[in-house]
């Protein structure tokens, strides 16, 4: 099995005030939040402490894809503020969803099929530009953000070009999913270090119940 992450990062607010706004979310939608110990072997939503002017969520297990892509708008909206959703699928794919103030603006993924499930209708080739500007504190440049987001060519000598490190300290070459990971580390989301990429601490866990992949 390859690498999976599904990470929420919502940019100026703190974590406390996420969870706030995610118990109203799932109440409005007849669920429960309930809080779990930090043990890693029990499937939860770990919601880290704000770092960096972050704060991070990764998602729960599952790939229920609606309700969770809502739930995130419904912060963003509540709090007035921009934020972003990095996924990575089995080591296959990356791509994210950018949303400022409760609505979805751009979106990316690395290799972009005919029969999109993830975004249909979208424009995949995700924009540097925004990207920048959900983020001007970030004092990043289109240059800094660009390199990430060219999708995978269909032309083997291309693509010999194209797989390489977009910086000299990233762990990942482009044609790698998990470069999600060095572009997450360029928003300073999460920090690299000699022993890997680096979370902020985690703050809480919880799951939700009846669980976001079950219907009620």
């Amino acid at each position: 099995m390859g690498f999976f992450i599904r990470l929420n990062a919502f940019r100026g607010v703190s974590q406390g005030d996420v969870k706030a706004a995610l118990n109203d979310f799932w109440s409005r939608h007849d669920r429960q939040v309930e809080s779990l110990p930090q043990d890693p072997q029990v499937d939860a939503f770990d919601l880290h402490e704000q770092c960096n002017g972050w704060t991070a969520m990764v998602w729960s297990r599952g790939w229920e894809w609606n309700l969770r892509r809502a739930a995130q708008l419904h912060v963003s909206r509540v709090l007035d503020c921009a934020g972003i959703l990095v996924f990575v699928y089995d080591g296959d794919d990356w791509g994210y969803e950018l949303f400022d103030r409760g609505v979805a603006v751009d979106w990316f993924i690395q290799w972009p099929r005919v029969g999109n499930s993830w975004f249909p209708g979208k424009d995949l080739s995700g924009r540097p530009e925004a990207v920048v500007a959900a983020f001007p504190d970030l004092a990043l440049q289109r240059s800094d953000v660009a390199p990430y987001l060219v999708q995978g060519p269909d032309d083997e000598e291309a693509e010999k070009l194209w797989d390489v490190r977009v910086r000299p300290a990233d762990r990942f070459s482009r044609g790698q999913a998990e470069v999600a990971l060095d572009f997450i580390n360029l928003l300073r989301v999460i920090d690299v270090t000699e022993e890997g990429f680096v979370f902020p601490p985690l703050w809480c866990r919880f799951r939700v119940e009846p669980p976001p992949d079950l219907e009620i």
